[in-house]
């Protein structure tokens, strides 16, 4: 059994016995002193019990750190020797192509040579058939010719022999200078193209050797990726796991205190909704009692008027009768009529009294925050996807024989969301959880921790309280992960990680 095996294992057995701070981590209203001090007294001894593991298993981890860099010396040793390989390989990538540039200068050189001598034979033919023609008798012509390779040979020998004329030498002079710089092109050309083929043939022994030591560095990268992913399984280190269990602590007690300061600013904001509404009942009763008042004031004004009309009717009445006993004592003659006096005129009904007047309702208050507003579930799903793996035993591909969590695969940037309100434990890069958010979530007086892991980007920070629903990242490929997709873990209790068995995870998807 390898030694990465056994400190594996005693950390996976640390961590489940060591961190699960469960129910009675968190103090409900009901909670004593006594049962506080219990629990820090407990938190106390999980500190000591890490701090005690630390020194048994301090060796184990640094032979696996030793092992992990001889492996890493060997690749940088490596990278050295391919650095030079591949600086040797560029030098003669450009001693070739120099060598390349040069024998392209040589053969348009030739061909100028080449062009040059013939425009150059062209003139001397034309010349030795003046001299043949105008007194060259003397010159055994058949001799040279005959007895010349070519044409070049035939100029030579007749220079030789001082047969040409001191006017035509520098024209002659000329003609075997060119042909001695165009053999020694030639000769150049053909060493350049000799050196060509040393030095392609040299590239292509360095260009093998390069690409044998690239598989080695590959298959020694790889041996290290396998070691580090054995090292990685376990995801935190004993140093980690004390910053996490402290971390949690933290964060525990900030989400029971933020849920203190929620359940006082209701009750404040029930008590100010209390004295508004007794304020607006007593202004309502007031605007009543009022209004009773005009009312009463009106009845009143009403009955005077009303009688004061009644007196004037009574006064008008009077009057009439009196007219009425005159007209009758100066007309004897005339015939009393039996007439019905006019009916006597209505008093003026009184007016109604106002209906009272409502008192204007307070206006609403407008919400403070923009987070999504919580579900009525316990537990949301974090984000959309497919369901990729489950909750439960898995192959062990990456060290793990149970999967604590469920995947959710989807594209690299999907949201993530709080699955629950609560304060953040962790916010970061943390092994093979790569970019992952931890959250700390008091429900019903009952502890619970989520996880969410493999994140693209992490928009949120270590003590940040989140609402459910509201957004902490963007889903990713970071860590140990085969490809984009959320992991996501629901602890009842405090975070405590096995690589062997459910330890203090529960299936999220029944909460979903």
């Amino acid at each position: 059994m390898s030694p990465l095996i056994n400190w594996k294992r005693t950390v996976s057995t640390l961590t489940l016995s060591a961190l699960l701070l469960g129910t009675h981590s968190v103090a409900d209203a009901s909670t004593s002193i006594k049962e506080k001090q219990e629990q820090q007294k407990k938190v106390q001894e999980q500190r000591n019990n890490v701090k005690q593991n630390q020194s048994n298993t301090s060796s184990k981890i640094k032979q696996n750190k030793n092992e992990i860099s001889k492996v890493q010396a060997e690749v940088n040793k490596m990278d050295a020797q391919l650095q030079d390989i591949i600086n040797d390989v560029a030098a003669k990538r450009q001693e070739i192509k120099r060598t390349e540039l040069k024998i392209e200068d040589l053969e348009a050189d030739i061909k100028g040579y080449e062009k040059k001598m013939k425009a150059q034979e062209a003139m001397m033919k034309e010349r030795m058939a003046t001299m043949q023609t105008n007194g060259g008798g003397s010159i055994n012509w058949a001799e040279f010719i005959f007895g010349s390779k070519n044409f070049s040979d035939l100029i030579t020998r007749m220079i030789t022999a001082g047969t040409i004329q001191r006017s035509d030498q520098e024209l002659f002079e000329d003609y075997e200078a060119t042909r001695q710089s165009l053999q020694e092109a030639q000769a150049s050309l053909k060493e350049e193209r000799t050196s060509l083929l040393k030095q392609q043939k040299a590239l292509e022994v360095r260009q093998a050797q390069l690409e044998k030591k690239m598989k080695q560095r590959e298959a020694r990268i790889k041996e290290l990726e396998d070691k580090n992913i054995k090292f990685e399984s376990q995801i935190f280190d004993l140093q980690e796991i004390e910053a996490t269990l402290i971390a949690q602590e933290e964060a525990i007690a900030a989400e029971i205190e933020a849920q203190r300061r929620e359940e006082e600013e209701a009750r404040r904001r029930a008590e100010e909704a209390a004295r508004q509404e007794a304020a607006r009942k007593a202004e309502e009763a007031r605007q009543a009692e009022a209004a009773q008042a005009a009312a009463a004031r009106q009845a009143e004004e009403a009955r005077a008027a009303a009688a004061k009309a009644e007196a004037e009717r009574a006064a008008a009445q009077k009057q009439q009768n009196n007219n009425n006993n005159t007209q009758s004592s100066s007309s004897s003659n005339q015939t009393t009529q039996n007439s019905t006096p006019a009916p006597k005129p209505a008093a003026p009904a009184p007016k109604p009294a106002p209906a009272p007047v409502p008192a204007p309702k307070p206006a609403p208050t407008a919400p403070t925050t923009s987070a999504p507003a919580p579900s009525g579930a316990m537990f949301i799903q974090p984000t959309t996807g497919r369901f990729s793996q489950g909750w439960g035993p898995a192959s062990g591909q990456f060290g793990y024989s149970f999967h604590n969590g469920v995947d959710i695969a989807g594209p690299v940037g999907t949201p993530i969301r709080a699955s629950a309100t609560g304060t953040v434990i962790r916010a970061g890069w943390g092994g093979a959880y790569g970019n992952h958010v931890m959250i700390a979530h008091v429900i019903n007086g009952q502890v619970w921790t989520t996880v969410y892991a493999h994140l693209n980007s992490v928009s949120v920070s270590a003590g940040q309280r989140v609402t459910q629903g509201s957004n902490i990242g963007g889903l990713g490929n970071t860590g140990n992960s085969s490809g984009p997709h959320l992991h996501f873990e629901i602890h009842q209790g405090s975070y405590s990680y096995s690589g062997t068995s459910a330890g203090s995870t529960v299936n999220p998807r029944q909460f979903f």
